[in-house]
């Protein structure tokens, strides 16, 4: 009986994220401010990744985020992850994602 093993896989930022630089106080509080206005607005948060500057919100959220913060996006771009597809915008310089299952295409 074959078993499948799931080992996680290290990750190198190709710029570590250092408190020390200039632009880290000025990003931090625009990633701080945009996750505070995002969860005021009853957005629903997966994941908060600070070194990534990116927020993941909840897919059944979505429609109220771009209600909300449609007026402010910027960058819409769309990435395959298996059967998911990531879709990324950018508000006030913060990445803001979700996933969404791929459409089947007609053959």
């Amino acid at each position: 009986m074959a078993a499948l093993y799931l080992v996680g896989v290290q990750v190198i930022a190709p710029h570590p994220v250092s408190i020390l630089a200039e632009e880290f106080p000025v990003k931090l509080s625009a990633f701080n401010e945009l996750t505070r206005d995002i969860r005021n607005a009853g957005i629903g948060i997966k994941h908060l990744v600070l070194q990534d500057n990116k927020i993941f919100i909840e897919q059944g959220c979505v429609e109220l985020f771009l209600r909300r913060f449609g007026h402010e996006l910027r960058g819409i771009r769309y990435t395959p992850a298996g059967r998911f597809t990531r879709n990324t915008v950018s508000v006030r310089g913060v990445d803001v994602a979700w996933y969404t299952l791929m459409k089947e295409q007609d053959q």
